[in-house]
């Protein structure tokens, strides 16, 4: 195992040794963390690593958070425009919902390691120009002889965009420098990625399930079933973790309360799923023993096992966090063959296309999706329910469906 894993400590036990993440490890200024020391329990070393890293992450982002009896100058920098925009009081930052912030997060820490200490009064046009191209250059190979990827379009263009929020909020707080380079940028433009053409198929999805539950991992069998065959959206299956203040009630774990995900008390005794979903607040009515996949993945879970969470990580006993959810995925993924380069997230879009394919029509899918806008009068749960059993009669019939030849 790699020894170079911030954080990670081995300890001798009777047994053999212990791994732990320690937080003194990182910085000394540790004292008054919630959790100081973190018992690993995983065995995969990429998992490991991806826990110590999480666990680095939200340790530093403490450290950041806590008070500061310096008097705070502002240096000039790009580092120093994103951190005005994230810590502000009055930023709009603050009012993006996690999933949203955690995605903004992903491009200012782009930003601020890749041109985190270009000073604003020396930038312009050519300078934005030239971070756009090495950003959306291909990932290097992980080893000899890979082929080399794709370029990254969605994440210099993505990384750029938050360029502008971040420059835009300057010039609210009369940041100097900002007004020129929001008038430079409001004249430039950046290749955005096309959308995406990219879906999971049901031979995908039943491979990845038959891989999850052979390498006892049924939450990821069970989290694939939902998201395909039910095109629920990721966050309404496994929830997300957000900020929360010492004394919450609910599923708390260093300093973060889980919300938003499928509980066993939303699926009834006949096996009808009802959820309030988290981007519309609508209902969404599915009947899971319509789809055999469904009902044969929740069927991995015992009666007396059906409290709380539906989505329970095998290795530290509660919901997932985003990163290690898919990087859980992506790794059963490849081994059940799926190539990179389909997502967790493009599972949904599976499920839709499957069903327009097989010929359901738009607004039965339109209601299977639960793409409804929020405004549209609200709909009885039979009749939403009657509309995704015809979905799903017609899914599953078109599945078994004999080919025709060429």
């Amino acid at each position: 195992m790699k020894q170079d894993i911030p954080g990670l400590q081995r300890r001798k036990r009777a047994n053999g040794q212990a791994l732990y993440w320690v937080a003194r490890a990182i910085s000394r200024r540790s004292e008054g963390y919630q959790t100081p020391t973190i018992r690993i329990h995983a065995t995969d070393e990429t998992e490991i690593a991806a826990l110590c890293a999480r666990y680095t992450a939200e340790f530093l982002e403490w450290l950041s958070d806590k008070d500061d009896p310096r008097p705070c100058r502002f240096e000039g920098t790009i580092k120093a425009l994103t951190t005005l925009y994230r810590k502000n009081p009055d930023s709009p930052y603050h009012d993006l919902k996690p999933n949203s912030r955690a995605m903004y997060d992903e491009s200012l820490d782009l930003l601020e390691k890749t041109v985190g200490d270009r000073q604003l009064a020396r930038l312009n046009g050519n300078d934005f120009r030239r971070w756009y191209k090495k950003l959306r250059e291909p990932a290097p190979p992980k080893k000899d002889g890979d082929p080399v990827g794709p370029e990254r379009i969605r994440r210099a263009f993505k990384a750029m965009q938050l360029l502008r929020i971040a420059v835009k909020f300057g010039v609210t707080v009369d940041v100097k420098e900002c007004v020129r380079l929001a008038t430079i940028l409001s004249n430039m433009r950046f290749e955005s990625p096309g959308a995406r053409e990219v879906f999971v198929t049901f031979e995908q999805s039943a491979a990845i399930i038959a891989k999850a539950i052979e390498l006892g991992r049924p939450s990821i069998a069970i989290a694939q079933a939902l998201q395909f065959d039910l095109t629920l959206r990721q966050i309404d299956v496994i929830g997300r973790w957000d900020k929360c203040e010492r004394g919450a009630s609910g599923i708390i774990s260093r300093g973060r309360r889980w919300s938003g995900g499928l509980v066993w008390s939303e699926i009834d005794a006949e096996g009808i799923l009802r959820k309030k979903t988290t981007k519309t607040g609508q209902e969404a009515v599915h009947d899971t023993k319509a789809y055999p996949l469904v009902a044969q993945c929740l069927d991995l879970v015992a009666a007396d096992k059906r409290i709380g969470p539906v989505i329970i990580n095998e290795t530290t006993g509660l919901p997932y966090r985003y990163r290690n959810f898919y990087q859980m995925w992506r790794a059963i993924a490849t081994k059940a063959g799926v190539p990179v380069t389909v997502w967790n997230r493009d599972s949904r879009a599976g499920g839709v296309t499957e069903g327009s394919d097989a010929g359901v029509d738009l607004e039965t899918l339109r209601h299977h999706a639960n793409h409804s806008q929020a405004s549209t009068t609200a709909i009885y749960s039979r009749k939403t329910l009657e509309k995704t059993r015809t979905v799903a009669a017609i899914r599953v019939a078109a599945r078994n469906k004999p080919e025709t030849p060429a």
